[in-house]
This record gives structure tokens, C-alpha cells and sequence, in this order.
């Protein structure tokens, strides 16, 4: 197992600029490091730390702080797909992302392994946290509790809107996955515990055919066959799209693209991919018609 990472963002949940900014902070060779960045980025320090922390965590840099290919295609000014986040699809592109990075690490724990745990994928901070705890213990690292209290709440502030107001209520509106309504808070049940909470579970008609195919290109790279099994695990996991989900969405892949071929042979269902096509120009497809309202 790899060594797992908490921390790192400073106790803030990702704002829906923050992306852009770093962006052009980075792309502009400054420095998050630098004793100037407090006053280029605009934030305090702490928020400066933070920004630098979802940057990676987004892989839209890397180790050595140079932007990453998909960071450009999102947010260059000039030939960026979509700079300010104005569609949906970016979110999925970018919730894919984060969860496949394990930069921050109770992102893909929570998705591909923490919620099949449960019943109906509900869990309480609780139960999440002794997890963690466990996770952390046998990945070697030495986690506070604290730390990871802190990890939950900068995650469920990623997801889930409570209902309050003033700051607070302005703060969380800003989170940069409040949209994909990924996790709700549930009502009644046994509460000893503390809140419920769910993950929804579904089959993601609303992930863009186009958003999808990037994710199987870029996650199978060079790959020519791969199981159905492996798919949800590495991509549909990720994105709270269930089995059901996973088959209409290759379905439809199949309908719109004639190099992409399902096949089900003695219970082994594996996706098939011919030729060489180019995940980029795949985006550029799906931007195209949300620019010009194409179906």
C-alpha cells in the first residue's frame, strides 16, 4: 500500500476560482513559495498554502510546480476549454482527476473503497474517521485524529452545502463540487453516532459521453481491452456511478463511436478500443458543442 497523505490544505475546501487563479500564478512563473505570493494571489498565507495544495491535488501541476497538460487545456485564456468552470463536465473532468492523483488521499479512499462498506454507500463522520484511522495505521503513516477530523470536514464542505447563512453560507456556496450533488445529508435512522450522510449512487445520465471517453482514454493509455470491472473500479467508483450506470455509458460510447466495441464473452465484459484516438481532441469535441449548442 502506499504511504497515504492527509493535510496539506490548510483547512480550506477548494473555492471555484481558486483553480484559475493558481493557474495564473503558476503560468506567469511566480512562485507559491515566494515571499511576494500573498500579495499576487490576492489571499492570506494560509490560503496561499492551500491553493498550492489543490493545485496538485487537481493535477494541475506537478512535483517540480510545472503546469500540467490538462491544467492548460482547461484554463489558458486563449485556448483554454473552460477557464471559469462554466460547465459540468469540467466538474466530472476534475472530480476524475482528484480521486485518481491520491494527492489528497481521503478522496480515493472515500470513493473506490470506504463508501462500498456501507450499506446504501451511508456513513456517519464517525464511521469515517475509524476508518481512516485503520487506513492510515496500515499504510504506516501516523496520523493525529485531529488531522483527520480536519480532512473530513474540508471534504464534506467539497460536496455538500449545509443550511446556514452569512459567510458561512457564502464560503460553502463557493466549493467547487457543491453542483454535482454527490453526497446529501439523511434524515432520521439511528443517529448515536452523529449525521448521516450519502453518497449517491447513480447511474450518471448526466456525465457527458464525450467527459467519459476522455476519462477511459487518459486512465488506459495504449491499453487495448479493458474489463468492465476495471473500468468501474478506476473511473465510475470515482464519479458515484453505479454498474448499471458504467453499461450505458459504454453503450452509448459504442453508438457514437465506431473504435470503441463492448464485448461479452463467457461472462468477461471488456471495453475495446481501436486505433489510436486522441483523448484531446475527444474535449475538444465535447467544448465545441456546449459552445455552439450542439447535441
Amino acid at each position: 500500500m502506499n504511504r497515504l497523505t492527509f493535510t496539506g490544505h490548510e483547512t480550506f475546501h477548494c473555492r471555484h476560482f481558486w483553480l484559475k487563479k493558481g493557474y495564473d500564478f503558476l503560468k506567469e512563473d511566480h512562485a507559491f513559495n515566494a515571499d511576494d505570493a500573498v500579495v499576487k494571489l490576492g489571499v492570506g498565507k494560509n490560503m496561499v498554502a492551500s491553493i498550492n495544495f489543490w493545485m496538485k491535488a487537481f493535477n494541475l501541476k506537478n512535483e517540480q510546480n510545472q503546469l500540467t497538460e490538462i491544467a492548460h487545456a482547461l484554463f489558458d485564456d486563449q485556448k483554454g476549454f473552460d477557464p471559469f468552470l462554466e460547465y459540468e463536465g469540467t466538474l466530472w473532468l476534475l472530480q476524475y482527476h482528484l480521486v485518481k492523483s491520491e494527492t489528497a488521499s481521503i478522496y480515493s479512499l472515500f470513493f473506490r473503497e470506504f463508501r462500498k462498506t456501507k450499506v446504501n454507500s451511508q456513513f456517519t463522520i464517525q464511521q469515517l474517521l475509524r476508518y481512516l484511522t485503520r487506513e492510515s495505521q496500515r499504510s504506516g503513516s501516523s496520523v493525529a485524529e485531529a488531522t483527520l477530523k480536519n480532512d473530513i470536514k474540508v471534504f464534506l464542505k467539497t460536496y455538500f452545502l449545509e443550511r446556514k447563512g452569512g459567510k458561512e453560507l457564502e464560503d460553502d456556496l463557493s466549493s467547487i463540487f457543491i453542483g454535482l450533488n454527490l453526497i446529501d445529508k439523511i434524515d432520521g435512522g439511528d443517529l448515536t453516532e452523529g449525521e448521516l450522510y450519502q453518497l449517491k449512487v447513480t447511474e450518471r445520465r448526466e456525465l457527458p459521453s464525450e467527459i467519459f471517453l476522455y476519462m477511459l482514454l487518459d486512465q488506459f493509455a495504449e491499453e487495448v481491452s479493458i474489463s468492465f470491472d476495471t473500468i468501474q473500479v478506476n473511473i465510475a467508483d470515482s464519479l458515484g456511478c453505479n454498474a448499471e450506470g458504467l453499461e450505458y455509458q459504454i453503450s452509448n460510447l459504442c453508438d457514437k463511436y465506431d473504435f470503441v466495441v463492448y464485448k461479452e464473452d463467457a461472462g468477461r465484459k471488456e471495453v475495446q478500443i481501436k486505433g489510436s484516438p486522441d483523448k484531446w481532441d475527444i474535449l475538444e469535441d465535447y467544448y465545441n458543442a456546449q459552445v455552439y449548442n450542439i447535441d
